[in-house]
């Protein structure tokens, strides 16, 4: 059984992840049309049952998930609930078939077309499970080799010496040069969903067409460019809403049926199933459970739990401001950097972040995260209680398991008492042996803490706080790589600039031959790390960033066009 390994590391992973997400506007500008979510989930297909008993339904459900008929083996298997509630095999199959269905409720559809720009995205799991919603496009490059039963053909550009033209060649024994088989390229193909392209990354010069292939057709290079113009035409003022949708739809209809169905076995912990090995197969299931584990009310809970820890996330991060003027995006993209040198010229100053409100406090931002300190504390005692089944002296898990279970449940215990109190939880090295620790330093058998009091602290990790700013302003530092041929390692070290050297800092390298990037320089920020240390420490941070300093990837006249937005 899979589960009881991941119990406590999921829980961490929820505190230590954050994950973004993008959003959608209120306006369209071509293609197909904006759709609204209702807050329900999706009808069930039609089944008859006829006088069949909840167990018959229950086999025709098995049926139809090795026929790969999704939606119809759910709706069996929520006929088999509407049938006979109590019956635990019919609470368990519809649970785990209810969150399958979430990818189709009516609002993560709406999410889906409206934030992605997807034109289809199936209302039913057979549809979605297959090909038929999405369109075959080619690769962006061309197959570097093929075998036609004849020879072996290689892809060689025109730049080298003894290939005349693009086009597939064979290596000639007899002559010992390069014979050309075919100028025609070979390209293999994927499938992705159809997408619709907003018209003003369109145009001349445009980068998106030049992605096209041959006859127009759109290859995986240009479908991931308009994906990302249909994020920015969809978010011009930010990610606020979006988030928003994600929690409310993801976390909606479908999975609060699931819940409320769990809460039939809350009197009955003691019982379990196996499931059917299809079933499991079928919804992708193995990285949970397998056909010899026994499935009750403490599994369940567990899955539900973790993913409540996610919407905690979630909402977290919603304390914070993500909205940011993007309009400055919608053009069309060309590969000449002059040009979007330019549109970063023009961008306001005031909607720069560290300018702006992004990553600040949202209006709102106290109740979000209040909410998000709830909602952790009911997914840890809700992975906490369904451990405590799974531990108890009757369940059929083995010894090692139940042996682990007061170390386990000391650091839940730990970790609801320092969200409570605003306290610190610290993480040892083995989480499943000895006394959970309560006190620090970190070093040795202690790995990390975290201190839920700054954590919980509105507006913690804005920018201005973390990042060493000037009059509000980022400090920015010019870095290189350093290696340390001693110890194997590299070091990323940096100069404040100011208006006397960034230009010569930044300028293009006219060096060839130590530097194998285009430019000597990378713009930096810089970390407080005393400040960050305060809410999470663990071993390996000081390492990584020794001395604060975070690159931006950004070099060159970029970095010096920021650098200038800022300070002059």
């Amino acid at each position: 059984m899979k589960i009881p390994s991941i119990f406590f590391l999921t829980i961490l992973l929820a505190v230590f992840t954050f994950t973004g997400c993008s959003e959608s506007s209120s306006t369209s500008s071509g293609g197909t049309d904006y759709v609204q979510g209702d807050g329900s989930a999706t009808p069930d297909i039609p089944v008859s049952t006829g006088n069949m008993n909840t167990a018959q339904i229950l086999e025709e459900g098995v049926k139809s998930l090795k026929a790969e008929k999704w939606d119809e083996a759910i709706a069996y298997y929520n006929a088999a609930y509407a049938k006979d509630g109590n019956n635990i095999e019919a609470i368990i199959y519809s649970t785990l078939a209810n969150l399958a269905k979430i990818s189709t409720d009516k609002d993560v559809i709406a999410l889906i077309k409206n934030n992605f720009g997807f034109t289809t995205y199936p209302d039913k799991l057979n549809a979605l499970f297959s090909k038929s919603w999405m369109t075959k496009m080619p690769e962006d490059y061309p197959i570097y080799s093929y075998y036609d039963g004849t020879y072996w053909s290689y892809w060689r550009e025109a730049k080298y010496d003894d290939v005349s033209k693009d086009g597939y060649y064979r290596y000639d024994y007899n002559s010992g040069g390069l014979i050309l088989v075919s100028t025609t390229a070979k390209y293999d193909s994927t499938y992705m969903p159809v997408i619709r392209t907003p018209e003003w990354v369109k145009g001349s010069g445009s980068i998106y067409n030049e992605t096209l292939l041959s006859g127009n057709i759109m290859s995986t290079e240009s479908w991931a460019i308009a994906l990302l113009a249909n994020i920015v035409d969809r978010n011009v003022s930010g990610f606020n809403q979006t988030l928003d949708e994600v929690i409310n739809s993801v976390f909606g209809a479908s999975y609060n049926e699931a819940i409320r169905r769990l809460q039939k076995l809350e009197n009955r912990k003691s019982e379990t199933i196996t499931l059917n090995p299809d079933f499991i197969k079928k919804l992708g299931l193995e990285e949970m459970f397998d056909e010899y584990d026994e499935i009750g009310w403490a599994e369940l809970n567990a899955v539900i739990s973790a993913m409540l820890a996610m919407k905690a996330s979630l909402e977290w991060i919603s304390s914070y401001d993500l909205n940011t003027d993007l309009n400055w995006l919608k053009y069309a993209w060309k590969a000449d950097e002059n040009d979007i040198l330019n549109r970063v010229r023009n961008i306001p100053k005031s909607s720069l972040p560290f300018n702006n409100n992004f990553l600040k406090v949202r209006a709102d931002g106290a109740n979000r995260m209040n909410k998000a300190k709830a909602t952790y504390k009911t997914a840890i005692q809700g992975l906490q209680a369904s451990y405590q089944v799974i531990a108890s002296p009757n369940s059929i898990y083995p010894t090692k398991v139940k042996d682990t279970y007061n170390t386990v449940n000391g650091g839940f215990n730990a970790l609801l008492s320092a969200i409570d109190a605003g306290g610190k939880f610290y993480i040892p090295e083995d989480p499943t042996k000895g006394t959970w620790p309560t006190s620090g330093p970190v070093g040795g058998n202690v790995i990390g803490m975290i201190d839920f009091g700054k954590f919980f602290e509105l507006g913690r990790l804005s920018l201005d706080k973390i990042f060493e700013t000037n009059s509000g302003k980022p400090e920015l530092y010019a870095c290189n790589w350093h290696y340390d041929y001693s110890s194997y390692t590299e070091e990323l070290r940096g100069v404040k600039l100011d208006l006397n050297n960034y230009k010569s800092l930044l300028e293009e390298r006219d060096d060839d031959y130590y530097y194998d990037d285009e430019y000597k320089y990378e713009l930096c920020l810089k970390l407080k790390m005393d400040y960050i240390k305060q809410l999470v420490d663990e071993k390996e941070l000081s390492a990584e960033f020794e001395n604060g300093l975070v690159s931006t990837d950004i070099e060159g006249e970029f970095a010096k066009v920021l650098f200038e937005k800022y300070y002059k």
